[in-house]
């Protein structure tokens, strides 16, 4: 539900290729002009939170759902079947294209990182296309350059973990002794605090764990 200045909530869920730069400068731009487009179909076609897609940039996909927070469990979900994607599809090309794979993709040059985030936005009709307005959709853009050193991890803005109500349920999938600290400081927006695990690490517990069917 919007608020008077015509505000409403919104959670933001950001994929990323990490290494993007660097491989498209050095890859054979023959390869990359139809690997990375199918690479992003592939996530694309993984959103089981039937988020709204605000944006593509490239490297990145900007996902977004208002309304009711999705559960924590749903959330985790998301990010394994995002990552597994992701994984089985870099792997794919080692059977389709090992030429190509062993000089660009063999030593884990493209990984994946996950920027999940809570805030308020705006949207404007710009010629038929929604855009999306307000501070917090800056600081999910903003995020995707970061400190963290990792290729593959998940970063959980303090302001969305704030809105976890139940906390052993967030430590149930997000396992919180093991989430890193960290923090930006952006410009006009002051600090921005977050928490961090790297993927391998997650989908690693939560296999371990044997997943539960998860409830709409």
């Amino acid at each position: 539900m919007k608020d008077k200045n015509g505000l409403e909530p919104a959670f933001f869920f950001v994929p990323d290729i990490t290494g993007f730069t660097k491989f498209i400068a050095n890859a054979d731009i023959n390869f990359t002009k139809n690997l990375i487009p199918a690479l992003l179909r592939k996530l694309i076609t993984s959103n089981i939170l039937k988020m709204k897609i605000g944006e593509i940039e490239g490297d990145a996909i900007f996902f977004y759902k208002t309304g009711r927070l999705p559960p924590v469990g749903k959330v985790a979900e998301q990010c394994k079947i995002i990552y597994q994607t992701f994984s089985d599809f870099i792997s794919s090309v080692e059977q389709t294209d090992p030429e190509n794979y062993n000089l660009y993709l063999a030593d884990r040059q493209l990984g994946l990182k996950i920027i999940i985030h809570y805030g308020h936005i705006s949207t404007a009709n710009i010629k038929g296309r929604i855009k999306l307005l307000g501070t917090d959709v800056i600081i999910a853009h903003k995020l995707l350059k970061n400190a963290i050193e990792d290729c593959n991890y998940i970063l959980l803005t303090d302001k969305y973990l704030s809105k976890i109500k139940d906390s052993q349920n967030l430590d149930q999938w997000f396992h919180w002794e093991k989430l890193r600290a960290g923090m930006e400081v952006y410009e006009y927006m002051g600090e921005v605090g977050y928490r961090y695990i790297t993927l391998d690490e997650m989908t690693f517990m939560l296999d371990a764990k044997s997943l539960p069917a998860l409830k709409s």
